[in-house]
């Protein structure tokens, strides 16, 4: 006979129950930011026919961060929150510290040497940066990266903070790291094919060391080094 968990020995885990609907509000929140708060626009072209449409207008870029900040992080922390999970329990506490402060230094060489190699391919040039204004100085360049900031706290706290932390009392932490990361690739599709085959590795890389930390933060610096160096890299070389 199987003897049942005690939810209330294990308060690090997130209690059964809560998968259902945590991944319900992801996809809801996924596909609202995906089809009505981009910074470019989804289309088709047909042969013999014209453009249309698929998504809403195209959104400034700073107004597409923040709507990433409301849709990406406050509304699945919300939904995280309502199901009883507190704060920590979805990796916004300071976790283990010295491992995410050497987590930390090892991932931000990677991650500059990843922007630069994403920089370098022409289809991520095309699409990136998404401030078409933004040019490498100072006064551009610095709040650029700070509404980058806001981004990739949202997209690292649905993905590697409610997603995984919030899942894996229920779903182990090995299955819910292969979830969030596919569900963290189908978020790439429609941007270009390196930066979609590049989730896979990463996300699941970013998932482990948010396992080991306990915490977001570590991938959310790693994570945001390599967008802010890919940014600096494509509008340095241009």
């Amino acid at each position: 006979m199987v003897k049942p968990i005690d939810w209330r020995r294990t308060r690090r885990l997130p209690a059964p129950g809560r998968a259902a609907p945590l991944l319900t509000l992801a996809a809801l929140a996924l596909t609202l930011f995906h089809y009505w708060t981009r910074a470019d626009q989804l289309g088709l072209r047909a042969a013999g026919q014209g453009w249309s449409p698929l998504s809403g207008a195209p959104l400034p870029a700073p107004a597409h961060w923040l709507a990433a900040g409301l849709l990406l992080g406050l509304l699945p922390l919300l939904g995280a929150r309502l199901g009883g999970l507190r704060t920590r329990d979805v990796g916004l506490g300071a976790g283990r510290v010295r491992a995410g402060l050497a987590w930390t230094a090892i991932g931000i060489p990677v991650a500059v040497l990843a922007g630069r190699l994403a920089a370098a391919d022409p289809a991520m040039r095309a699409v990136y940066p998404l401030d078409r204004a933004l040019a490498p100085t100072p006064a551009s360049f610095l709040p650029h990266a700070a509404l980058l900031l806001v981004y990739y706290v949202a997209w690292e706290l649905l993905f590697r903070g409610v997603l995984l932390l919030g899942l894996r009392g229920r779903l182990g932490a090995g299955p819910a790291n292969a979830l969030q990361t596919a569900l963290s690739v189908t978020a790439h599709f429609a941007r270009p094919a390196l930066e979609t085959l590049s989730a896979i590795p990463a996300g699941l890389a970013l998932g482990a060391i948010t396992l080991r930390c306990r915490s977001i933060w570590p991938a959310v610096v790693i994570h945001w080094t390599v967008g802010v160096a890919m940014d600096w890299f494509v509008v340095w070389m241009r």
